[in-house]
């Protein structure tokens, strides 16, 4: 296994974990919240506004600019 394929497998774990989760807080009765109430908590500071804008520029530079 080269690290390509260990990072790959690291990333497409993490988005699984974050599927399942997001597919967890929509039953009903769960305590989980969901990613938009996350976010909507996140975007009441202006510091967590400029860490959502910093992590979308992280994620463009790192995997949409090519």
């Amino acid at each position: 296994m080269t690290w390509h394929d260990a990072t790959m497998t690291g990333y497409l774990l993490l988005v699984g974990v974050a599927v399942g989760l997001q597919l967890a807080a929509t039953r009903d009765g769960s305590r989980i919240p969901s990613l938009g109430r996350v976010l909507a908590h996140v975007m009441r500071t202006r510091a967590g506004r400029i860490g959502v804008l910093t992590g979308w520029a992280w994620v463009g530079l790192h995997f949409f600019a090519r």
